[in-house]
């Protein structure tokens, strides 16, 4: 008896999320395709019907990756103090420091994709254009435009680089290193408000 035609797509997109959480969790090269496939609970073989490679299945992950993350964010800029702020406090958060798995995939990959096919290079490219846009919407309208482009590319390169220097030091360190992160932006964002 034939699968049903929509049995494929469900398919790939087991094997997307299951690869968007593993690339994160441990790294794109330390994930090999048997261990995709079996956290998505198929053969290995299975994967050549769905993707030529790694690397094309990398190119589908990342934005999956970056909707997951994105959907964190927006729970907070949906709250009454939706501004850069806000969402910067929630990006350095513990929580994000502990679970890479669900995390920002910029945070958790970015090395790695930047040495990555031409393909995979673009597709994190995208990726990062669409959260500097997402950042910049949350600016007030009265800065000007290029105010506006160094403060989310300020915050965003804090966002990413605490995380990543947080995951990386003792327990112990992490919350007062992202408490500092959180307070120089804090101090940051206000005194480029305070000069337009």
């Amino acid at each position: 008896m034939p699968w049903p035609e929509h049995h494929k797509a469900q398919t790939r997109e087991r094997i997307v999320e299951a690869a968007s959480a593993a690339f994160r969790e441990a790294g794109i090269s330390k994930v090999s395709v048997p261990d995709l496939m079996r956290r998505a609970g198929l053969t290995h073989g299975g994967f050549y019907a769905h993707f030529n490679s790694k690397d094309e299945l990398l190119v589908e992950a990342l934005p999956h990756a970056m909707s997951d993350s994105t959907a964190n964010l927006d729970r907070v800029e949906s709250a009454p103090a939706r501004d850069l702020l806000a969402v910067a406090n929630a990006y350095l958060s513990p929580q994000h420091v502990s679970h890479p798995e669900m995390g920002c995939p910029i945070a958790a990959l970015g090395p790695e994709l930047t040495r990555s096919a031409p393909t995979v290079r673009q597709s994190l490219a995208r990726e990062i254009r669409k959260r500097l846009d997402q950042l910049l919407a949350l600016i007030p309208r009265r800065m000007t435009a290029e105010r506006k482009r160094q403060q989310a590319a300020g915050a965003l390169a804090c966002m990413v680089g605490g995380i990543v220097l947080a995951r990386g030091m003792k327990q112990s360190e992490k919350p007062a290193f992202l408490a500092d992160c959180r307070a120089f932006l804090a101090e940051a964002l206000n005194e480029t408000n305070a000069h337009t």
